[in-house]
């Protein structure tokens, strides 16, 4: 039997067409397994995985709900935004994603480069077999590290080697708030800042929803019970959207954050829907 999930309604899931050790056929096969009524495909900077994740649930009785994971700039931090219900073949997205992708390469060339002259004898060729179709990042390096031996874990690798102020950190170009929320909306989606607890600045979050950002994720493996809370709240007093998701990697990629864990009730994602002017059906029902 599968084991129970948390919430019905996963709305932040990732697939090997960025950093997930699942492709976006074997999410679905779990999803269904798991009994989960809805997911979402918010891989980074990449909405390659969409496509072949609808067309695995379009026998399931599982809804497959298009999205994508921006990493964008405000005066030095790095911020989150997720993008839902987009249109995920809109040419001016695929060319921005496509710029934001190989960006990506380049800055990964230049972590192992830097890594190589540290003496750490990591193949860029073995970081991009890690990537696969997927959009590549520091965490196929992490992984070709651990794979490596250089440490024992990804964690290690980012506070040792890739996190920021690491000797192999190297900074790559983001999108502006303002940018990342006009891409989205002109997608015909919904901005929503990510994990908004892991930012450490509530004055920060406040001007982003200023700034044009429409919802929360409330709900996030790294959000206390207290901030949950908290986010709810400040939803409520500013009429933004409230959704959640488990910020899948893959199977153990990261403690508390299995597929399901973390989510949303039908009726905000039919709030989701409503702002869109769209009808929810999901499970047989309308909403």
């Amino acid at each position: 039997m599968p084991h129970p999930v948390a919430a019905p309604i996963d709305l932040h899931v990732h697939t090997t067409a960025s950093d997930g050790t699942l492709s976006p056929r074997a999410v679905v096969k779990l999803a269904a397994h798991l009994n989960l009524e809805a997911i979402s495909i918010t891989d980074h900077d990449s909405v390659a995985g969409v496509d072949e994740a609808q067309a695995a649930a379009s026998s399931l009785d599982l809804l497959v709900i298009p999205g994508l994971e921006l990493s964008i700039d405000r005066q030095g931090a790095e911020i989150h935004l997720l993008g839902y219900l987009l249109d995920h073949r809109h040419p001016p997205l695929l060319r921005t994603l496509k710029l934001l992708r190989e960006e990506r390469l380049e800055r990964v060339e230049e972590m192992v480069r830097i890594l190589n002259q540290m003496g750490y004898p990591i193949p860029l060729t073995r970081v991009m077999e890690l990537a696969g179709n997927g959009s590549v990042g520091r965490l196929h390096v992490a992984r070709c590290l651990v794979e490596r031996g250089v440490v024992p874990s990804v964690t290690e690798a980012f506070r040792r080697l890739l996190g920021r102020g690491r000797p192999a950190y190297v900074p790559r170009y983001k999108l502006s708030v303002e940018e990342a929320i006009e891409l989205i909306e002109q997608s015909g989606g919904i901005p929503i800042l990510a994990h908004p607890g892991l930012l450490g600045d509530e004055e920060l979050v406040v001007k982003l929803c200023e700034l044009g950002v429409a919802g929360l994720e409330v709900y996030h493996p790294d959000h206390t019970e207290e901030q949950a809370t908290y986010y709810r709240e400040l939803c409520e007093r500013k009429g933004l959207l409230t959704t959640g998701g488990s910020d899948f990697h893959g199977p153990g990629a990261r403690e508390g954050a299995q597929l399901g864990s973390k989510g949303i009730s039908r009726s905000e994602l039919a709030r989701l829907y409503q702002s869109k002017g769209l009808k929810l059906s999901i499970s047989g029902q309308n909403y």
